[in-house]
């Protein structure tokens, strides 16, 4: 069977099987020839990675393995060939038995349609820019929920990559900060969303931001 042939064959098995899409979501990790990639598009049939990793010069129909690293915790080990290289990033499809199998795939693919309900759910508390000016030396959230958050970054900082850990302090005011651990699930020009890592934010916590910034609506109150 030539390239083109099977590389066909894969097209066709990933339209006919569900696969998982990361989709305004950190993807999976894929650790392909000693370098770290975002896969965006998993099934039985082939994977997609974007962008394609530096450093290195790929071609089609070369022979390339890696340790796959999906968001349930599993680990796969991946003998793949490229299928397609373009500016996107590089299309693998796999070269005998080492791929993840279809019932790990298709839980991947709940766990995600799972949390991406749960986000949607989620009530979402925006904070406000205090009317003195800018929050000063912190970063500036835009709203926050037990799942995640969304900020403004300052004119000097630089956009983390999306799927890319972020750890650190972001500060609401000169009283409050919130201790961030999660991912980087998307860009909204100068807006960064990032999920939390389990079990999100503390509850305490987001009752205090809605009392300090939302009196008004009463601590049982559903913030617009």
């Amino acid at each position: 069977m030539t390239l083109n042939q099977r590389w066909s064959v894969a097209r066709l098995d990933r339209r006919a099987v569900p696969r998982v899409e990361y989709r305004r979501t950190a993807p999976a990790l894929l650790e392909l020839e000693g370098y770290r990639c975002a896969v965006r598009d998993l099934g039985c049939g082939g994977l997609r990675v974007e962008p394609a990793p530096a450093g290195r010069v790929w071609e089609g129909n070369q022979q390339v393995g890696g340790t796959l690293q999906l968001r349930t915790g599993e680990r796969f080990t991946i003998a793949a060939r490229i299928g397609r290289v373009d500016r996107a990033g590089l299309a693998l499809f796999p070269d005998g038995n080492d791929w993840p199998t279809a019932a790990a795939i298709e839980i991947e693919r709940t766990t995600l349609l799972q949390r991406h309900r749960e986000r949607r759910a989620a009530p979402r508390l925006p904070i406000p820019t205090p009317s003195a000016g800018p929050l000063g030396p912190g970063t500036s959230l835009r709203d926050v929920s037990a799942t995640g958050l969304r900020y403004t970054l300052k004119p000097t900082e630089s956009a983390p990559a999306t799927g890319s850990r972020i750890e650190g302090a972001l500060r609401v005011d000169a009283d409050t900060t919130i201790e961030v651990r999660g991912q980087v699930v998307r860009h909204n020009g100068r807006e960064i969303a990032v999920a939390f890592d389990p079990p999100g934010l503390d509850p305490e916590l987001l009752s205090l931001l809605r009392q300090r910034f939302f009196p008004e609506a009463g601590p049982g109150a559903t913030t617009p």
